[in-house]
C-alpha cells in the first residue's frame, strides 16, 4: 500500500512539474508574440578625445560620436533607456550649463528638437506616457533629462545612485549634480543586480558594472529582430568589444568582465550588441522606424 501511495504522490508531482513547464513554455511563447517595438534615437553628439573611449589608442584624436537613447513600447508600459544630454545644453548653450572646462572636453552639439521630450513627440508620445525610465548610469550624457519624467518609475542600480550623489574624486567631472538634484523623492526602483522588468523575459536589466559602480545594460528580446543588447557605456565602440580597454572606467577588470558577459549573451542568443558611442554602427541603423 505504501508503494502505491508513493507512486501516486510521485505521479502527482510529475504532473505538477509538467504543468509548470507547460506554463513556462506558454509564457515564453506569449513573450515572443508580444507587440514590442524599439526606436534608437540620439541626443545630438559629443566631440571628444578618442582616448576617452579607447585607452592608449588614438589619444589626442578628436572624434564626433552619437549620444544614443532608446524608446521601447511594451504592452505593460512605455520605456525610455537613457535620456541624453540635458536640455539646457541645446543650441550652443553647453558652456552656460556644463561650464567651459567640461564643454571643452566633451563638446555637445544638440538642437532643442533632439531632446528626448520632442523625440517622443515625433513618435506620437509625450513624456507623460512614459511609465519607466531605465538608466545605464548617471553620467551627464545618459541621465541629463531625468527631471522631464517626474511621474515615471526610475530603474537604476542602487550603487549607481550612491556613486552619483557622492562620486569618487576622479569620477566627479562626468556626474552633473544639477541634472538630478531635487529628484530624491522620485519613484526609484533600486536594483542590486540583474532584473527581469516585467517577469516575461522581454526586457532584462543586466548588471555590467565597471564603467561606473552601478552601470547596467539592457537586453531587449524582439519577435522579428531577435535579441538586442543595448550595451550603453559598457562597450563604447567595436574596438572595445575586440579587446581595447575603455578609456573612462571606474574598474578596468570589471569593465572587461562586463564586455565578455555581453559577448557571451550575444553568442548564446544569436543576438546583436549595440554600442553607445560608435558612429559607424549608429549610422548603419534605422532611426525613422521601429525595430520589432
Amino acid at each position: 500500500m505504501k508503494r502505491l501511495i508513493i507512486k501516486a504522490v510521485t505521479a502527482g508531482a510529475l504532473c505538477a512539474a509538467s504543468m509548470v513547464v507547460s506554463a513556462q513554455d506558454t509564457k515564453t511563447q506569449d513573450t515572443k508574440t508580444q507587440d514590442i517595438k524599439l526606436w534608437q534615437l540620439s541626443s545630438g553628439s559629443l566631440t571628444l578625445d578618442k582616448g576617452w573611449l579607447t585607452a592608449m589608442s588614438d589619444v589626442g584624436t578628436r572624434i564626433k560620436v552619437p549620444v544614443a537613447m532608446y524608446v521601447i513600447q511594451h504592452p505593460r508600459g512605455l520605456l525610455v533607456f537613457d535620456t541624453g544630454n540635458n536640455v539646457a545644453v541645446s543650441d550652443g548653450n553647453c558652456a552656460n550649463y556644463w561650464g567651459e572646462g567640461l564643454c571643452g572636453a566633451f563638446t555637445a552639439e544638440q538642437t532643442r528638437d533632439e531632446v528626448i521630450d520632442r523625440q517622443l513627440s515625433k513618435l506620437g508620445f509625450s513624456v507623460d506616457d512614459v511609465t519607466h525610465v531605465i538608466y545605464s548610469h548617471f553620467h551627464l550624457d545618459h541621465a541629463g533629462n531625468i527631471k522631464l519624467f517626474p511621474n515615471a518609475k526610475h530603474v537604476v542600480q542602487k550603487e549607481e545612485l550612491r556613486a552619483a550623489w557622492w562620486p569618487e574624486k576622479f569620477q566627479r567631472a562626468a556626474y552633473v549634480l544639477k541634472d538630478y538634484d531635487g529628484t530624491r523623492d522620485y519613484d526609484f526602483i533600486q536594483l542590486t543586480g540583474d532584473f527581469d522588468l516585467f517577469s516575461d523575459g522581454s526586457i532584462i536589466v543586466l548588471d555590467t558594472k565597471g564603467h561606473t559602480q552601478g552601470h547596467q545594460s539592457l537586453q531587449v528580446n524582439l519577435k522579428n529582430t531577435g535579441t538586442l543588447l543595448l550595451a550603453a557605456d559598457a562597450i563604447y565602440t567595436s574596438e572595445n568589444e575586440a579587446g581595447v580597454i575603455p578609456g573612462i572606467t571606474w574598474n578596468t577588470n570589471l569593465s572587461m568582465q562586463s564586455i565578455d558577459r555581453l559577448k557571451q549573451i550575444r553568442d548564446a542568443t544569436r543576438g546583436q550588441i549595440w554600442y553607445s558611442h560608435d558612429a559607424q554602427q549608429y549610422d548603419r541603423h534605422d532611426h525613422d522606424r521601429a525595430y520589432d
